[in-house]
């Protein structure tokens, strides 16, 4: 950058995209402020123990990796007897709970169970019981009914 007209140095201006270079013992917080954080405190715990960092990522790919599987075998079903291939919760990676057997059995499940199921599969949750019917349907792999 060119010096600035009669001082003969160049001007001190702050780039947004580079970390804030603050003073010995200054603490300034940086002009990103909050978005750093979550990153810095998710990079704290992986650096704490990396090994589990690591499970937890290996556990969560090899259950999204069973759920898409699960979801494309789903959607090949033709009919409501049919026996669905259970999802698995993204956190434990095991099946989920009370998961039903069969598209017909989707309406006997509570309002808990589903709430519980979109959970762990982490899925908007939000509307009344019907809307929450239908984005389990949709996470299971099956059509969404008809309007």
């Amino acid at each position: 950058m060119p010096p600035v007209q009669g001082t003969g140095k160049a001007p001190n201006i702050a780039n947004p995209n580079m970390p804030s270079a603050s003073k010995p013992g200054s603490k300034a917080p940086s002009a990103a402020g909050a978005k750093e954080a979550a990153p810095e405190s998710a990079a704290v715990v992986a650096k704490d123990d990396p090994a589990k960092a690591i499970e937890k990522l290996e556990i969560r790919t090899k259950a999204v990796n069973a759920n898409n599987v699960a979801r494309v075998a789903n959607s090949q079903l033709t009919s409501s007897e049919e026996k669905l291939h259970p999802l698995v919760s993204l956190k434990t990676g095991k099946t989920l709970d009370k998961f039903p057997e069969t598209s017909k059995d989707l309406s006997k499940l509570t309002l808990i169970n589903i709430d519980n199921m979109l959970s762990a599969l982490e899925a908007d949750r939000s509307g009344n019981e019907a809307a929450k019917r239908e984005k389990l349907r949709i996470q299971i792999g099956l059509k969404p009914n008809p309007a």
